[in-house]
């Protein structure tokens, strides 16, 4: 079986949880803090299992820059993801 890493990044506010909550069936936002606030603190993680031959992992990250630490932490293991940033007009994809 092969195994992908994705990861979720971009701005706070963006709706990446609630993607990866769409696909997964899997709230990554666990913790009480981040239910309250209604935003991503820590790093979340989600699995999508599609057929019997390809698994995604997902690595939701925060947004905020209060938590790039965070951010950083949980984008080290990622293989495929995409960078958005609006105020800049960035949009990248990455893979490996």
């Amino acid at each position: 079986m092969k195994h992908i890493i994705v990861g979720t990044a971009g701005h706070i506010d963006h709706g990446k949880t609630a993607l990866v909550r769409a696909l997964t069936g899997t709230d990554t936002d666990r913790l009480a803090e981040e239910k309250r606030r209604g935003i991503t603190i820590d790093i979340g993680f989600a699995n999508l299992r599609l057929g019997d031959d390809l698994n995604l992992g997902f690595v939701d990250v925060p947004g905020h820059e209060r938590f790039v630490r965070n951010m950083l932490a949980g984008a080290g293991g990622v293989d495929h993801g995409r960078c958005k940033g609006g105020h800049h007009g960035l949009d990248t994809a990455f893979g490996h």
